[in-house]
């Protein structure tokens, strides 16, 4: 009973793990070399852009898009949208003016590093979201993210003292008696 308890438990914080462990991917920041293409500001409410097919029909918010394309030609799309107070907690407020820094950017035809957070998901209009631009000299300019890797090194340590004591635990569960 007690080997079945261990692994049951041990199963169920191996599947905490990946699920934290996506999460976390996804929040972190994380940087990239990239030349900005173009950028665009669209007006969206809850359902997304607005247009014909998509009127307006809440509150709206202006959103800022960079087009990119780094090394290998690879083009991927940026958001640059404030985050405020809530969650996640990078209390951006300097949507515009990082949208400004990335128009010059493209004026210059230059390199920029982008920190950003999140991904890139087609199916649901999903984009990672910028929180800052800087200009860089060349390509093999650093991408090391200080706070992402920090960020995964406590997680990690915080699984594995999770996990040393669920594996030394002695369980006390009374035997089932039939």
């Amino acid at each position: 009973m007690k080997a079945l308890l261990r692994k049951l438990a041990l199963g169920l914080l191996a599947g905490l793990l990946v699920i934290s462990g996506v999460w976390l991917d996804f929040y972190l920041p994380e940087k990239s070399i990239t030349t900005i293409t173009g950028v665009e500001v669209k007006r969206v409410d809850k359902d997304g852009p607005i247009g014909k097919e998509n009127p307006a029909d809440g509150p709206t918010t202006d959103v800022y898009y960079l087009y990119t394309v780094s090394a290998g030609e690879k083009v991927r799309v940026f958001r640059n949208e404030d985050t405020g107070w809530g969650f996640p907690f990078y209390f951006k407020f300097n949507s515009a003016d990082v949208q400004a820094r990335a128009k010059a950017l493209e004026f210059e035809k230059g390199l920029a590093r982008i920190t950003s957070y999140g991904w890139r998901l087609n199916m649901f209009s999903w984009f990672p979201n910028v929180t800052k631009i800087e200009r860089v000299e060349s390509a093999e300019v650093s991408t090391f993210s200080f706070f992402r890797w920090l960020g995964f090194g406590l997680w990690l340590l915080a699984w594995g003292w999770i996990a040393r004591l669920v594996w030394r635990s002695d369980w006390a569960w009374p035997d089932a008696e039939v």
